[in-house]
C-alpha cells in the first residue's frame, strides 16, 4: 500500500499516512473511509482507489471492493496489488474465467508476486486444464522454492494426469519443507494406495486423522494400535461416507479371529442394513449409548493396523445381505411391474453421485434401455432424479415408486431390489459398495481420474470379486466408456437369450 505523495499537500500526506496506519492496525473499515474521501478529492490517483479496494476487501466487503479495484486498474493497468485483490475476489465468487484473466495478467506483470503462480495453477485445475496447471506449479516452485503448498499442488495435478510416481515425489518434497503436515501425509497416502503400495500408503494415509478439517472423534479410552485382542472388546467407529461402512465392515471377521469382541458404531441410517453383517458382537448407531470397551479404532485405520495389501484384502462375498422378507416382496413387485413377463436381463442403474465429475449423464443409458431383452431399473435416490424427469421420454428406465427407500433406514429397499437383479451398473457411489458387499454382479463406471480405492488401470477390484471396472479412456468422455458398457450389456443379454437355462452372469 503506497503512492508517491510528494506533490500533495501536507494535509493530504497526513490523511494518507493515517489511512495506512489504520489499515496496518486492522481497522479496515476506518481505513476504507479515509481512502474513499481522498479518492473523491483526487479521482485520478490510482493508489487511492486501489487502497480503498484493498481496505474494503480486508473489511469483509468484497462486493464493494470490486469497482474501486477496477478503477485503480483503469488508471494504472500495471498495478500488482490491485490485480491480486481483484482476482482473489473473483475466485471467491467462483467467477473463474475472469479470475484467470486477472492472475494471468498479474503473473505476466510480476511472475514472483507471492502466491500468484500457485493461484494461477489452482485456477487451471478448477477449469480442467491439468497440463497448464502443472506448468504453473513448476514455475511457482522456481519462484518460491520454500513453499510446501507449491509441491503439494504439483503432486495433486501430477496424480490427476496419471503420474503417481511423480506425484509421490512432490508430496515427499512438500513434507520435507513442512515436516509431518497431515494434509501432505494423507495426500501421499492416497497416491501410494492408488499405485498399489498399501504397506507405505496405509501408514501415510493415517495423516487424514490429524487434518483440521477432519471430523475427529475424541473417543475415550485407549487407541488400538495392534495390542493383543484375545478376550478384549474393540470398538470400531465410522469416519467417512456411507460406502466406507459397506466396504470396511468386513474387517469384523478378521478382528473376531484375533479373539476380539467386536463392536461397531455406524451412521444411524445404516444400522438396519448393516445388521446382516457377520462377526459383530454389537452394532450401535452414532448417538446411542455405548457399552464398555478396551480399545477403540477408526474404521479406515484397520487397513493400516492389519497390514492390508491388494493381495490380502479380507473377506469373501457376500458379507451383507438383503432382508429375506423384503427381498421376497420386491420380487413380487418387480414381477407385477413386468406384467409377469420377466426380461432376459434386469439391470439396476445408478448414475448420479454427489462429488464433482463422478456422475454418468443419464443420456448415456438411452441406447442400453432400448436393447432387446434388457430392462433398466432406477436405483437413484434424491440427487439426479431431475435428470430422469427431463429425459423420461428418451431413456427407458423403470422407476420403483416414491416409497423406494423412503424410510429412515437407508438402502433397505436398494439391497432387496438388487437381490432380484441380474446386474447393477453404477458410478462411484455407496450403491457400488453395497452391491459389491452383497456379491451382486456389479459394473462400476469410473471417471478417468478415479478415487484411490480403485487403483490405476485395473479392470477388477481386490475388494469385490464380482465387480468389473470400466474406466474413461480420456477425461470427461462418458460417451465412449458407456458405449463399451452398452456393448457388453448387449452381449450378456444375447448370451442369456441363446441359453436361458442355467445361465449365469460372468464374474
Amino acid at each position: 500500500m503506497g503512492v508517491v505523495i510528494s506533490e500533495f499537500s501536507p494535509a493530504f500526506i497526513e490523511a494518507f499516512n493515517g489511512g495506512a496506519v489504520l489499515f496496518q492496525a486492522g481497522r479496515f473499515g476506518e481505513a476504507a473511509e479515509t481512502f474513499r474521501r481522498l479518492a473523491g478529492e483526487h479521482p485520478g490517483v490510482a493508489a487511492l482507489h486501489g487502497n480503498l479496494g484493498l481496505s474494503l476487501r480486508a473489511a469483509g466487503r468484497p462486493e464493494e471492493a470490486l469497482e474501486p479495484l477496477r478503477q485503480a486498474l483503469r488508471l494504472r493497468p500495471a498495478y500488482p496489488d490491485a490485480l491480486n485483490a481483484l482476482g482473489g475476489i473473483l475466485l471467491d465468487q467462483r467467477n473463474l474465467d475472469h479470475a484467470l484473466i486477472a492472475f494471468q495478467a498479474l503473473v505476466k506483470l510480476k511472475h514472483d508476486y507471492p502466491g500468484a503462480l500457485l493461484t494461477l495453477g489452482n485456477l487451471f485445475m478448477f477449469t480442467g486444464d491439468g497440463e497448464r496447471a502443472r506448468a504453473a506449479y513448476r514455475l511457482a516452485i522456481l519462484a518460491e522454492p520454500d513453499i510446501g503448498t507449491n509441491y503439494n499442488n504439483l503432486g495433486a495435478v501430477s496424480l490427476s494426469l496419471g503420474h503417481p510416481h511423480e506425484a509421490a515425489r512432490q508430496y515427499r518434497r512438500a513434507l520435507a519443507i513442512e515436516v509431518g503436515k497431515p494434509e501432505y501425509r494423507k495426500n501421499l497416502g492416497t497416491c501410494l494406495l492408488m499405485a498399489g503400495d498399501y504397506p507405505n500408503g496405509t501408514v501415510a494415509y493415517e495423516g487424514r486423522l490429524e487434518q483440521p478439517v477432519w471430523r475427529k472423534r475424541n473417543m475415550p479410552g485407549v487407541l488400538w494400535q495392534g495390542q493383543p485382542l484375545e478376550g478384549r472388546t474393540l470398538l470400531v467407529h465410522f469416519e467417512q461416507g456411507l460406502g466406507d461402512s459397506f466396504q470396511y465392515i468386513r474387517y469384523a471377521g478378521v478382528l473376531k479371529r484375533m479373539g476380539a469382541r467386536v463392536l461397531y458404531e455406524c451412521q444411524p441410517a445404516l444400522k438396519r442394513v448393516l445388521s446382516t453383517a457377520p462377526d459383530l458382537d454389537g452394532l450401535f448407531a452414532f448417538g446411542e449409548p455405548l457399552p464398555a470397551y478396551d480399545y477403540h479404532v477408526s474404521l479406515m485405520s484397520l487397513m493400516h493396523r492389519l497390514g492390508t495389501t491388494p493381495d490380502t484384502v479380507p473377506g469373501g462375498v457376500p458379507y451383507l445381505r438383503a432382508e429375506p422378507e423384503l427381498a421376497a416382496r420386491w420380487a413380487e413387485r418387480l414381477d407385477r411391474l413386468e406384467d409377469g413377463r420377466r426380461p432376459g436381463l434386469r439391470v439396476g442403474i445408478n448414475w448420479h453421485g454427489n462429488e464433482t465429475g463422478k456422475s454418468i449423464p443419464l443420456e448415456c443409458f438411452e441406447a442400453m434401455g432400448r436393447l432387446p431383452g434388457v430392462r433398466l431399473y432406477s436405483l437413484q435416490k434424491v440427487s439426479g432424479l431431475d435428470h430422469l424427469e427431463r429425459l423420461r421420454d428418451r431413456v427407458r428406465v423403470t422407476e420403483l415408486g416414491s416409497d423406494f427407500d423412503a424410510g429412515p433406514d437407508a438402502f433397505l429397499d436398494t439391497a432387496a431390489v438388487m437381490a432380484n437383479l441380474d446386474l447393477v451398473i453404477t458410478c462411484d457411489t455407496s450403491v457400488c459398495h453395497l452391491a459389491g458387499a452383497m456379491g451382486r454382479p456389479t459394473w462400476v463406471v469410473l471417471k478417468w481420474f478415479a478415487d484411490w480405492r480403485w487403483m490405476r488401470d485395473r479392470l477388477d477390484s481386490p475388494w469385490y470379486p464380482t465387480m468389473r471396472l470400466f474406466r474413461q479412456a480420456t477425461s470427461n468422455d462418458w460417451a465412449e466408456v458407456m458405449a463399451r458398457v452398452t456393448a457388453d450389456v448387449a452381449a450378456e443379454a444375447a448370451a442369456r437369450a441363446a441359453s436361458p437355462a442355467g445361465w449365469e452372469m460372468p464374474r
